[in-house]
């Protein structure tokens, strides 16, 4: 009989994954990369999502237009590291990330359980219909 092996996302916690299985847990929903709004002056306010996507991103092939020079592109673009996983409560609820943080279950049409990319489709930034930021773009027009 063939033993099976526990993925690694659920035998480890955030901080022990490498760099590989850290990239892995990333659904590429694209749902990280649309501006949030929230009120300086209180940090209890909530944070509100907009459809308008960062201006790196590339809303024909649905990702990062230049992912390995996000930060130097756009220098707001917040890290996601493991040391950061406490502040990750602005994430979408599907996101990995906070799924493992919070030892739930990654969803089936996550491409680590479904196998395929396509799979994210649904439950990504496609079905907002989203809006490519720009200088004079006024986020509070885009609010979801």
């Amino acid at each position: 009989m063939k033993k099976e092996l526990t993925p690694f996302w659920e035998t480890k916690k955030l901080s022990e994954l490498s760099h590989e299985e850290w990239e892995a847990l990333c659904d590429g929903c694209g749902l990280c990369c649309l501006h949030r709004l929230q009120d300086e002056e209180d940090d209890d306010a909530p944070i509100l999502t907009t459809r308008v996507v960062c201006r790196n991103y590339d809303l024909q092939n649905c990702q990062c237009a230049n992912y390995a020079q996000r930060h130097t592109i756009v220098p707001e673009c917040t890290p996601l590291t493991p040391k950061r996983t406490g502040e990750f409560h602005w994430l979408p609820q599907t996101c990995a990330y906070r799924l493992i943080h919070a030892r739930l279950p990654l969803p089936s049409w996550h491409p680590l359980i479904s196998g395929t990319q396509a799979s994210v489709v649904p439950h990504g930034i496609i079905p907002l219909d989203p809006v490519l930021e720009t200088e004079d773009i006024d986020l509070e027009e885009y609010l979801l």
